[in-house]
């Protein structure tokens, strides 16, 4: 048996409304840090979510203390709820459910299912092994978009050559545009540029179409550690 042939997992993840600094207003989930794949270079390396009020809240999904939480099942039950077009943002911490590394295809599909006539978005860490990028394809194909990770400018050109859309993490200092060496070209996420700028006013992460690459400086209590990550790829 494939490890992605497993039995599905029975992850926690916690969803919130209401104001978050960046996010704004939109409604949003935490899935349970099991969910992050061992490989990311950010695990113990700077990770935002690891430090400060995100990860409060993470680490009571990992508990069990948090209110607001459920398994998967219950989780996609609320997205499917949710008003037709809304935008909203899946894994303010965490990542998809995978098994040894391998996407968990099935309950990605009853997330892309759930998401149908909404406007979901994501990003993901998980390896570029052919079992993942097909998965990745086909939630984007389905209206759920998936944004490929790549930890700096060196790794953003390889990600953008699957066709997916692509953000990346960048240096404290990086400049608001930019191309790499292959010519893409990377802007800093407007909420990042501007305080008066956030996710539920912005959506271009939600955006699979989008011809530019979307860059995260390194930021939180951990950003010189994150900075390093961001260098050295």
């Amino acid at each position: 048996m494939l490890p992605f042939e497993k039995n599905p997992l029975d992850i926690a993840v916690k969803t919130a409304v209401g104001h978050m600094a960046k996010v704004g207003n939109m409604f949003r989930s935490y899935t349970e840090s099991k969910s992050c794949p061992d490989d990311c270079p950010l695990k113990d390396m700077g990770c935002y979510a690891k430090v400060g009020p995100v990860s409060w809240q993470w680490k009571k999904v990992d508990n069990g203390t948090s209110t607001n939480t459920t398994n998967w099942r219950g989780f996609c039950k609320k997205v499917r709820r949710l008003k037709k077009g809304e935008t909203w943002r899946h894994d303010v911490a965490g990542d998809l459910p995978h098994v040894d590394g391998f996407i968990h295809r099935p309950m990605l599909t009853d997330l892309v299912n759930a998401n149908r006539d909404k406007d979901g978005f994501t990003y993901t860490h998980h390896a570029l092994n052919d079992h993942n990028i097909g998965a990745i394809k086909q939630a984007n194909e389905n209206g759920f978009t998936i944004n490929l990770s790549a930890n700096g400018l060196q790794q953003v050109d390889e990600y953008v050559s699957t066709g997916l859309p692509v953000v990346t993490i960048l240096p404290i200092d990086a400049p608001k545009v930019q191309k790499t060496k292959n010519g893409t070209k990377v802007v800093v996420c407007p909420a990042v540029s501007s305080k008066a700028v956030t996710c539920d006013r912005c959506g271009i992460c939600a955006k699979s179409d989008r011809d530019y690459v979307i860059g995260f400086p390194a930021h939180g209590a951990s950003k010189k550690r994150a900075q390093k990550v961001a260098l050295s790829n």
